[in-house]
């Protein structure tokens, strides 16, 4: 049964990279997340209360304001970044794993019917709706400890791409 965002609640997502390919190890693919992630709040009513990306995919705890649908917003996220992401990785001479992102975005959007030429991003997004303070506090708590349990770091706030850093790129709501 595929699950549905909750437009009146604040849900917890998880976009993932097709495969958990990694692609999200280089900088300027992080920063250009960030940038989408940004203009989403600014121009599409998504409001974030917490984030973190990781190599292969990206969590947030999240919700649609205003007359805006979180479905909408994610589609055109997931959309733009998908386009975007592929042609920044075609086109980067440093990008050494060309030859096994691209073919396997190929792929996939040959496999599904609803792409026409590739597929960056796993079509679910696994929305959790988040109906208490408690609940709420559990998923940010995930989120933000991720990069402790990959290794990345030994304290969340250590972790730049991540709303549990102060200097985080992307800033958030406050949700209490």
């Amino acid at each position: 049964m595929r699950r549905t965002t909750h437009n009146e609640e604040t849900n917890f997502l998880t976009l993932t990279v097709v495969d958990w390919l990694d692609v999200f190890t280089r900088v300027e693919y992080k920063d250009f997340i960030i940038k989408c992630l940004k203009h989403c709040q600014k121009n599409k009513g998504l409001e974030i209360y917490a984030y973190v990306v990781m190599t292969n995919h990206i969590h947030l705890v999240a919700k649609a304001v205003g007359n805006q649908h979180m479905s909408d917003i994610l589609r055109d996220l997931k959309g733009y970044s998908s386009k975007e992401l592929v042609k920044m990785i075609a086109n980067n001479p440093k990008e050494s794993r060309k030859g096994i992102f691209l073919p396997a975005f190929y792929k996939k959007g040959v496999d599904n019917p609803v792409n026409k030429y590739h597929q960056f991003w796993q079509n679910e997004n696994y929305p959790v709706a988040l109906t208490n303070h408690q609940i709420m506090r559990q998923k940010i708590d995930y989120v933000h400890y991720n990069p402790v349990r990959a290794g990345f770091v030994n304290e969340p706030f250590e972790y730049l791409y991540s709303s549990a850093n102060l200097l985080s790129p992307l800033k958030i709501s406050d949700w209490q």
